[in-house]
């Protein structure tokens, strides 16, 4: 199930956690399929910023890309663990791995080139 912006919402920090490979080799693996890139978008209703940012571009300009919204003020948890203080952020993943965060965004062209950076495939 998406939102209006192609986004699945991330309900609870559990789904989070769901998200990540085990961290000590010995851990089962309750997934075996990652995905290859993913991308958690913190925002709340209330954030100006957050409400102008374009999120249908950045889902349609990274087709390779599971992206992922979390309300923080419904999911309190997992902005934290992620060490993010201020919305929007973003946190990247790729193979179920954390690879970088992004505090603060102020268009949809700044998360993009963040991305890039980072090695993300775009739909140029």
């Amino acid at each position: 199930m998406t939102d209006a912006n192609g986004m699945t919402p991330l309900p609870n920090h559990m789904a989070f956690e769901a998200m990540l490979r085990p961290r000590r080799p010995t851990e089962e693996a309750f997934f075996d399929n990652f995905d290859p890139w993913a991308v958690v978008c913190f925002s709340a209703k209330w954030c100006g910023p957050c409400q102008k940012l374009d999120k249908r571009t950045m889902v349609t300009m990274t087709p390779n890309v599971k992206w992922y919204s979390c309300d923080i003020d419904e999911n309190k948890t997992t902005a934290g663990y992620c060490g993010l203080y201020s919305v929007p952020s973003f946190c990247l993943l790729k193979d179920g791995t954390f690879v970088d965060k992004k505090a603060g965004a102020s268009s949809a062209l700044d998360v993009l080139n963040w991305l890039r950076s980072k090695g993300v495939p775009m739909d140029e």
